[in-house]
């Protein structure tokens, strides 16, 4: 089974993501709120993905600051993957060392699954 951690998304776009990744792949989801706590899980347990709000819906920090954190700390080889409508923010997180993502909108497409499959596929 493959572990995923959700970080920053709000009440409403948490449990559709989870629920995408539930019913598609053999993943147990763990939510995280505050960006501030998510090294302390990448500590506890390995994870297959990290999938990381733009904006933390409930500190209101930056996403890409995040990433660029997880970055320069080194300990984690855990791929991370930014969510956003946002193409010029989507490309900055992959130049900080994120992997490719997708837009909110595109949460059901079949894209999605197939990129998400790269890495929560058994």
């Amino acid at each position: 089974m493959k572990n995923a951690l959700i970080v920053g998304h709000c009440d409403l776009d948490n449990p559709q993501i989870t629920s995408l990744l539930e019913k598609n792949f053999s993943t147990n989801v763990t939510r995280v709120k505050l960006q501030k706590k998510v090294i302390e899980h990448l500590e506890k347990q390995d994870y297959d993905l990290v999938i990381i709000n733009r904006i933390g819906a409930f500190d209101q920090e930056s996403g890409l600051e995040l990433i660029e954190k997880i970055k320069v700390d080194g300990r984690f080889q855990v791929p991370l993957m930014m969510i956003t409508n946002y193409k010029d923010q989507m490309d900055n997180a992959v130049e900080k060392g994120a992997v490719p993502g997708y837009g909110k909108d595109k949460l059901h497409d079949k894209d999605t699954i197939e990129l998400l499959s790269k890495y929560l596929c058994e």
